[in-house]
């Protein structure tokens, strides 16, 4: 029985004798229950005594031959004995060896043969449970094998997905996913930035709760919470983007215990974290530690490949002396504006400035004095238009700037403000002050079949009356808005 030392053995319908005898051969690792005739013990009972064989005397045989087999079949996995007593025939010792029996005693019962039957059930049970011992051991194994498969798996495909894109922001969502296959995931936030060793840091950060959600800013001080610690350096400047999210809405705060913030780190530089919000507290096995680490060194790999990249592009696409978008970048994006605007019917503006008598400006001064009016003056447009406006270094000394969504008259206003700003802001090199004005021409769509180069062309003929008609001014391709002066409308 369970718990004792010994093998549990059953007796079903034995005579008296029959019983002590074997009992008693059986003593030192053996235990007899008998059970009367009649009775057939059920498989709740063989579960809670596991015997390892089962004695029958004849008469509980013909007994239990004439029960539906439903009701002993699971009698049929014990070893089993049949005691003949008194007369027998042929048949039916061919029919109990049929019925699978693994032996037959004729009488009398001996105690030799008990204890040959003994030995044989001691080495069937050894054998049974060094094969259960072995089939446990292949099963684990073969678990092992199943999770080690799992985990390359997941690895491939985390791997793949997170390959997939450029944008850090697609590589978090795919990443957010993957990883949700295996953990309780909620959300995912990251941060990024850019290396170096300068005292404060130039941050990304990506957060699955939009602008206008209440987790939005616990998300970001935690982010920028985090960055500072791993970096020990301050976040001076950010932006953020959002990470789609299948979750609720109130299941995006980070609360203490559901949040594990994680390093992104690729050849012993920190450039990053990962924060990953659990659904419940977050308690990891030894494997998911394992694999969250290995996903993190690919996460990490891709995030700074996808940097690189768009850190190159931005430099393909931005002059390299006024950090604004370049002349190539300027023509595709005013194709796509007219584009977009032409098919919307909505309005678009474009303005070319020039600075006025800008070589003048390098005469006098020298040419590093005429970058920093060109370096100065770029700064100052992005400061004053708005951040849905383009603005670009179309050549020299020359801007174009494009104004989505405005109408002429509301783009001739913000023309007439960028002039008085620049003619009123002190432009200064090595604690000399330069005078600037600029002129500005301006033109805006008009036509569903006008091209660029349309809207380019009168921006430039207004830029060349201006020019003509003294400079300091803001004109369309037919008339300027301050004629005779400079005055603000």
């Amino acid at each position: 029985m369970r718990g004792t030392n010994k093998k549990t053995m059953w007796g079903l319908g034995l005579l008296p004798d029959d019983a002590a005898l074997i009992d008693s051969v059986g003593n030192t690792e053996f235990t007899l229950i008998s059970l009367p005739s009649g009775t057939v013990p059920d498989a709740e009972a063989m579960d809670k005594d596991e015997p390892c064989i089962l004695w029958i005397s004849k008469t509980a045989w013909d007994e239990i031959k004439t029960l539906p087999h439903t009701a002993t079949r699971h009698l049929d996995i014990i070893p089993r004995v049949l005691l003949l007593g008194g007369e027998y025939r042929m048949e039916e010792l061919e029919e109990a060896l049929d019925n699978g029996f693994t032996d037959v005693i004729k009488p009398p019962l001996t105690e030799s043969r008990i204890k040959d039957v003994l030995m044989r059930t001691s080495e069937t049970h050894n054998l049974y449970h060094d094969i259960m011992r072995m089939t446990r051991e292949i099963c684990l194994e073969r678990e092992l094998l199943e999770r080690k498969n799992d985990i390359l798996s997941f690895i491939v495909s985390f791997l793949s997905r997170a390959t997939e894109s450029l944008e850090p922001s697609e590589i978090l969502q795919s990443a957010q996913e993957e990883l949700a296959t295996l953990l309780p995931i909620a959300a995912m936030g990251a941060i990024c930035w850019a290396p170096g060793t300068g005292r404060d840091l130039d941050a990304s950060l990506y957060i699955s709760a939009n602008d206008d959600h209440p987790a939005r800013k616990e998300w970001e001080n935690l982010l920028l919470g985090g960055a500072e610690k791993l970096s020990g350096r301050k976040v001076r400047n950010y932006t953020s983007e959002q990470i789609h999210c299948q979750e609720e809405a109130d299941d995006l705060m980070p609360e203490p215990g559901k949040v594990a913030i994680l390093p992104l780190k690729t050849a012993g530089e920190t450039f990053g974290a990962v924060a990953l919000l659990s659904r419940s507290d977050l308690h990891l096995g030894k494997d998911q530690v394992q694999i969250l680490k290995s996903a993190m060194k690919h996460l990490a790999l891709a995030l700074k490949n996808a940097m690189l990249y768009r850190q190159m592009k931005q430099h393909a696409d931005l002059d390299g002396l006024t950090l604004v978008h370049n002349r190539r970048h300027f023509d595709n994006r005013l194709k796509e504006e007219v584009d977009r605007h032409t098919r919307y019917n909505h309005p678009l503006s474009l303005l070319m400035l020039d600075i006025d008598h800008f070589k003048e400006i390098n005469d006098t001064h020298g040419h590093q004095a005429g970058d920093t009016v060109l370096k100065e003056l770029a700064a100052l447009l992005r400061s004053t238009l708005r951040t849905t406006d383009y603005v670009a270094r179309y050549g020299g000394e020359e801007f174009s700037i494009i104004l989505p969504h405005t109408q002429e008259e509301h783009a001739a206003q913000l023309a007439e403000r960028l002039r008085i700003t620049v003619a009123n802001y002190t432009f200064m090199h090595e604690a000399v002050r330069i005078p600037i004005t600029i002129s500005i021409g301006l033109s805006s769509l008009k036509e569903s079949t006008q091209l660029p180069a349309d809207l380019i062309l009168e921006a430039d003929k207004a830029l060349y009356r201006a020019k003509a008609q003294g400079r300091n001014k803001v004109c369309m391709p037919d008339y300027c808005l301050n004629k005779c002066s400079s005055a603000a409308i």
